[in-house]
């Protein structure tokens, strides 16, 4: 005998249950498919993400032997900077070596070496100092190569010599790479 359902409100989920049985299996087979499938993506993603991150270390190019003369021209510097372009001290800074500069800039022969100032390692800064009046402070950046990036004169350029003329200019980069330039001009009447 069969037992019947002495419950009328079961007896309408009855043939629910019975579908779901018949399809748990292929569920389940689902699911596990999509978790697998999913998985699956995520560590190509992975991988990609490692291949990409060993390219762009890969893209740092080793920094050839003339640059590296050139860089060894310039004696390290600590931030904070300041410099007094028309001050005396500055004349006695050597000039850059034309045979190992001429490369790297196109005014070598009328530059001066200051420095190398420190950077986030994916360049290389100096400071020269431009021949003039008084002597300008030049920022220059190059890749790890010896390609140059960018040269920028960082002055007001005002200050020279001149009867009844005095002028002090300062370039100024902080311990937080920020520069600052100003000039204090005097004038007098004769």
């Amino acid at each position: 005998m069969k037992s019947s359902v002495s419950n009328p409100q079961l007896a309408i989920f009855k043939p629910v249950v019975v579908h779901l049985r018949k399809h748990m299996k292929r569920i389940l087979f689902i699911i596990t498919l999509v978790l697998i499938s999913s998985c699956k993506s995520e560590n190509k993603n992975d991988k990609s993400l490692i291949i990409k991150h060993q390219e762009q270390i890969s893209e740092i190019p080793k920094v050839n032997d003339q640059f590296q003369a050139f860089i060894d021209q310039f004696p390290t510097k600590n931030l904070p900077i300041k410099i007094y372009g028309c001050k005396d001290e500055i004349l006695d800074l050597p000039k850059m070596d034309i045979k190992l500069s001429s490369e790297y800039s196109k005014d070598a022969e009328y530059e001066h070496i200051y420095g190398v100032i420190p950077t986030n390692g994916n360049y290389i800064s100096t400071i020269t100092l431009g021949e003039a009046e008084c002597f300008v402070p030049i920022l220059n950046t190059y890749k790890l190569n010896g390609e140059k990036i960018d040269s920028k004169p960082i002055s007001i350029g005002y200050c020279g010599f001149d009867a009844c003329y005095e002028c002090v200019e300062s370039m100024t980069i902080n311990s937080e790479y920020r520069i600052y330039v100003a000039d204090t001009i005097k004038t007098s009447d004769s």
